[in-house]
């Protein structure tokens, strides 16, 4: 008997705006080239450029450009003559033209915190310039930067003493685009307790105010924090936790909060373990008093660990992505949220192609070819530096009376975004020219 084979017709409950990512570009591979945890920034003219790490011997910072249809050799943006070093870090931040990088050196046994600035573009950088103090009282790790809207950067970074102890979350800001910073600014003094110890905060900028996004550790609660600026980053004078459930654990998780500013909030996506299951969750704040309207899952998807979330918004829109462990691999996820912290499309966003895992993601508005977003990971199963970008493309339900055959398939998805070649028994999405899709299954 011959089997007997027809589509089953499901319809569409919503709408939602669906990540359309480019071919996968190859950035950097194999232990000469470095393969560790790039970040990626827009110059002028959509151009993206992006940034990775080599830790093997001889360590560098390495960097590659945009040059209008494709990457420019990489080149070291930083030697192993400065001796760039921590589990975290570098980066790097853009406004326009202007370029900064952060990193941390051993070249002192106290560790330095140094930046360097591109008003090219990328194409050149200064020499090194300290932003921590010099100081043999205390050590600094883990720095992060950001520029304000008149193109000056602001950092952040730890400072323990010596031997460890006494952790502090201090900011950093410039007024002359980096030549020199304001004193120390210890912002975790707002929060119960002291920072953890191993966790990078990250900053957010609108107009003259500054967000100090960070982890606590009270008595092994370790909640996220917010804290803000009203003059630029000078003084921080009140913070917020951000957790409804608190996350009792005993060691650091090393994992940050994040953040992107729309209108008058700031969406926040973090790590919270408190319920048993480590998920990342967003909160809409308000800009002006650090109130919170919601603590919700971006997705439940039922795994053990999801983490090393960052976001980036086209002022519509927010994509939030990050790494997580499915069925024994770890990928890249992202999330669509809207304006009103609906999460709209979730999916998946590396190259499933590619054997092994993908981690430490990083987004950033802007891209190539009016691409809206850009995006780099890390395949570290195969010691590779990917970069694509893509568009959002709203996705409507199929109405009755809608003629497929007028349509063209562009593509076909399975329920996570990942390109599928359709297959019996097995439910998929096709995606059609004029953005209407048509859920189906071959039941043979």
């Amino acid at each position: 008997m011959k089997p007997f084979i027809f589509f089953l017709l499901l319809p569409i409950f919503s709408s939602g705006q669906y990540f359309n990512p480019s071919a996968t570009y190859i950035i950097s591979s194999g232990p000469s080239e470095g393969y560790d945890r790039p970040r990626v920034v827009l110059a002028a003219n959509n151009s993206p450029f992006v940034i990775w790490s080599k830790p093997s011997t001889p360590k560098a910072i390495k960097a590659r450009k945009w040059n209008g249809t494709d990457f420019d050799s990489a080149f070291d943006l930083v030697n192993s003559d400065l001796m760039p070093t921590g589990f975290i870090g570098p980066e790097i931040a853009a406004n326009g033209d202007t370029i900064y990088l952060i990193f941390e050196s051993l070249l002192h046994n106290n560790h330095v915190i140094y930046l360097k600035r591109s008003f090219d573009g990328g194409f050149t950088f200064s020499d090194t310039i300290r932003v921590s103090d010099n100081s043999n009282t205390h050590k600094f790790a883990m720095p992060n930067i950001s520029v304000r809207e008149d193109g000056n950067p602001i950092v952040s970074y730890m400072e323990c003493l010596p031997n460890w102890t006494d952790w502090k979350q201090v900011v950093k800001t410039s007024f002359n685009f980096g030549m020199s910073f304001s004193p120390a600014a210890d912002v975790s003094a707002l929060a119960p307790g002291e920072p953890c110890d191993c966790c990078q905060s990250t900053l957010v900028t609108n107009e003259n105010s500054v967000y100090l996004l960070f982890r606590n550790n009270e008595n092994n609660v370790r909640n996220s924090y917010i804290a803000q600026s009203t003059d630029e980053g000078l003084t921080f004078t009140t913070a917020q936790d951000l957790d409804d459930i608190n996350w009792v654990f005993n060691s650091c998780p090393t994992s940050s909060p994040v953040g992107a500013v729309l209108g008058d909030s700031i969406m926040v996506v973090r790590r919270n373990g408190g319920s048993g299951v480590n998920e990342l969750y967003k909160s809409n704040v308000n800009a002006d008093d650090l109130q919170k309207s919601y603590f919700s899952q971006v997705e439940s998807a039922g795994s053990p660990l999801q983490d090393k979330a960052e976001i980036a918004t086209d002022l519509n829109y927010f994509i939030s992505v990050w790494e997580e462990n499915r069925n024994g691999n770890k990928e890249c996820f992202y999330s669509v949220i809207g304006s009103d912290g609906k999460s709209l499309y979730n999916g998946i966003i590396s190259d499933i192609a590619t054997f092994g895992h993908k981690i430490e993601p990083d987004i950033t508005y802007g891209g190539p070819y009016l691409g809206n977003f850009s995006v780099v990971y890390t395949a570290s199963t195969e010691r590779e530096v990917h970069f694509l970008y893509g568009t959002l493309t709203q996705i409507s339900a199929v109405n009755e009376g809608v003629n497929l055959n007028d349509m063209k398939l562009t593509k076909s998805v399975d329920f996570l975004g990942k390109n599928v070649i359709p297959s019996s028994n097995k439910p998929f999405i096709n995606i059609y020219n004029n953005g209407s899709v048509e859920r189906k299954i071959v039941v043979e």
